[in-house]
């Protein structure tokens, strides 16, 4: 399954594993699009697994394999939150007068709140993981989406997994006020 895979398909490979994926291998997509044309925001998520909840259709994963800097790294939690912050308007050219989350009409249309992110942390020591893991906890304090981290060792052993992130529609509303103009 690893056979022609650079350390980064690797590593997200074992994540896969590490979190159950022989168990739902069926269910992941690697490499996810997440774009937003007018905003020129656009990132792909490192794994997607369609394991549905009671709130949420998937859940999406994003592995650090030691070879981004903390800024980055957090940047590309804090992305998560613009794509769920990004609102539009509802109606051809937005005429009906009110709007709606962007993910929940393109992206994740059988999803009540936005999906889990799970960021994993891997390619170093473990305790440079876990300085890791404080700093970006620490970096992406306040937050308005859910996010779970943990290192890859840590997800292998099965122990549990830390929450940085919680979702707050309310307060990222705030953050992310309606779109100008229709």
């Amino acid at each position: 399954m690893k056979a022609g895979l650079g350390p980064h398909g690797v590593a997200v490979t074992d994540m896969i594993l590490a979190y159950g994926g022989r168990e739902h291998l069926a269910s992941w997509q690697v490499e996810v699009s997440h774009r937003i044309k007018e905003t020129g925001l656009n990132f792909n998520t490192d794994a997607v697994l369609a394991l549905p909840t009671a709130s949420s259709e998937v859940r999406l994963f994003e592995l650090d394999n030691g070879t981004m800097s903390q800024a980055r790294l957090a940047k590309e939690v804090w992305d998560y939150e613009r794509y769920a912050g990004h609102r539009i308007w509802e109606g051809a050219r937005g005429t009906i007068g009110k709007t709606y989350a962007f993910w929940s009409r393109y992206r994740y249309t059988r999803s009540e709140q936005f999906p889990t992110l799970h960021v994993v942390l891997a390619g170093k020591p473990e305790h440079l993981l876990d300085n890791r893991l404080k700093a970006l906890a620490h970096n992406v304090r306040g937050i308005t989406v859910p996010v779970l981290a943990i290192t890859l060792p840590a997800i292998q052993r099965g122990e549990p997994w830390r929450q940085i992130g919680v979702d707050d529609p309310y307060r990222r509303r705030e953050r992310y006020p309606e779109p100008v103009g229709r």
